[in-house]
């Protein structure tokens, strides 16, 4: 099989008919993410992500559990550090990390940490009147996709490239100090899952962190999930300049970078939306609008393409070439 996330396909075929999970609103729920590298920041990374799940869910994260695992090779002096970008997360996430735990195995060939993140569903006192209007809009789809704007919150490929950033040291010999140092300051520009919430607050809107496959693999998730087509622009997408300049010395693609920290908004209050994230200091942008159609339609000046299926994620296969040229 393919590195990255299996496709809907596989998903559908080989793991959906053979499980039965239960999200009833109101119970308990969990988020897993599993964050790879050489560097200390995926403890920071795994949380960050394990909680943006939930958010995307409208859930808190309360709790947060760790589990390690490493080569042989690997010093105690990186463990501590993993572990304190673990503590930092959770600073972050204002959530209590509950369980941890480590160990050395054969089985890895780089640190591996595996956050989880739980929370309860607390129902909002202002979707009420949104849940009587639910069926309403889904007897009228075609009138309420019409109605209904695609937002960018963050920014695409920040988290693959800062990722990318905190293990290459060869960086070092491409670009200034400055730079870099401007760089790894761009971790505050990723959103919380606090900025999240407060965003959903009484309102009825669909949220999606990108993840695994990047900003073109989430637009694809989102349309399969939501049934619809989309018509965006490619140059409404947020980049960092940073990150432009680190895809393009390894000649990777941003917008197939993984950017958890960063998340899709598929909303019919665009503008109050956006007002709310603002204040909340969140950055979020118009992409395009949705539509009651099959075609998913990105334009770039005066080219129209449609989006591909998702391809494997860039960080995977620079991880991959980048372990190549050290042995």
């Amino acid at each position: 099989m393919k590195i990255g996330k299996i496709s809907p396909t596989i998903w559908n075929r080989s793991v959906k008919k053979k499980v039965h999970m239960d999200q009833t609103d109101g119970s308990f729920s969990w988020a897993d993410v599993c964050v790879c590298g050489g560097h200390a920041g995926i403890g920071y990374y795994a949380v960050l992500g394990a909680a943006g799940e939930l958010a995307a869910r409208k859930i808190q994260a309360e709790g947060i559990s760790v589990r390690i695992l490493f080569p042989e090779e690997t010093e105690e002096e990186f463990l501590a550090d993993v572990c304190g970008e673990i503590q930092k997360g959770c600073e972050c996430i204002k959530a209590k990390l509950t369980s941890l735990s480590a160990e050395g195995t054969a089985a890895v060939q780089t640190p591996i940490v595996y956050a989880c993140a739980g929370g309860t569903k607390v129902q909002d006192p202002g979707m009420h009147a949104l849940e009587e209007t639910a069926d309403k809009k889904t007897g009228n789809r075609q009138k309420f996709v019409k109605n209904r704007e695609l937002l960018l919150c963050g920014y695409a490929g920040l988290e693959g490239s800062l990722r990318i950033l905190e293990a290459a040291e060869e960086l070092s010999q491409r670009f200034i100090n400055t730079f870099l140092m401007q760089a790894k300051k761009l971790r505050d520009q990723l959103i919380t899952p606090e900025q999240i919430l407060e965003a959903a607050k009484g309102r009825d809107i669909s949220v999606w962190q990108i993840g695994s496959g990047g900003i073109l693999a989430a637009l694809w998730e989102m349309a399969e999930e939501e049934k619809i087509g989309f018509e965006i622009a490619m140059g409404s997408i947020s980049l960092k300049q940073e990150t432009v300049e680190i895809c393009e010395y390894y000649r990777l693609n941003p917008y197939q970078l993984t950017s958890a920290g960063s998340y899709l908004i598929l909303t019919d209050e665009a503008d109050q939306v956006i007002e709310v994230l603002e204040k909340a200091g969140a950055r979020a942008v118009r992409l395009g609008v949705a539509k009651a159609q099959n075609a998913r339609v990105i334009t770039s000046k005066e080219e129209i393409r449609y989006l591909d299926r998702p391809a494997p994620d860039e960080l995977a296969r620079w991880q991959k070439d980048y372990k190549k040229c050290e042995k």
